[in-house]
């Protein structure tokens, strides 16, 4: 009980050091190595926001968030599901890089939905 209220706060903690204002400078863990990057949800379901150039850097900046959610996930045992999606630099990212609203499949160049277990 007492080692799952500690992940669970620990996890929180760096959610919340990860929000787009604190995130630039301190570079939460999903998001390590991806510039720019967006995370957002609970110690339950994790989203991780990302742009990308092209469909073949997408492929890399989504398997690289999948690595760093995996590496999360064994060293503090959450989130259990995360959800990654790879949009579109210029336009569509200045439109929805806040993660306040889904991207269209339009803008949407990768859609990863896993659970982390």
């Amino acid at each position: 009980m007492i080692r799952a209220f500690i992940v669970t706060a620990s996890v929180l903690a760096l959610l919340a050091a990860g929000t787009p204002a604190a995130g630039a400078s301190a570079g939460p863990p999903f998001c390590k190595g991806v510039k720019p990057c967006v995370i957002g949800g609970d110690a339950g379901a994790t989203w991780v926001l990302a742009a990308a150039s092209s469909p073949a850097r997408a492929r890399a900046t989504a398997a690289r968030l999948l690595r760093n959610a995996k590496a999360v996930h064994r060293q503090y045992g959450a989130p259990e599901w995360i959800d990654l999606r790879v949009i579109k630099k210029g336009a569509c990212w200045r439109r929805y890089g806040s993660g306040k609203v889904e991207a269209s499949r339009s803008c949407t160049y990768k859609h990863v939905e896993r659970e982390l277990s």
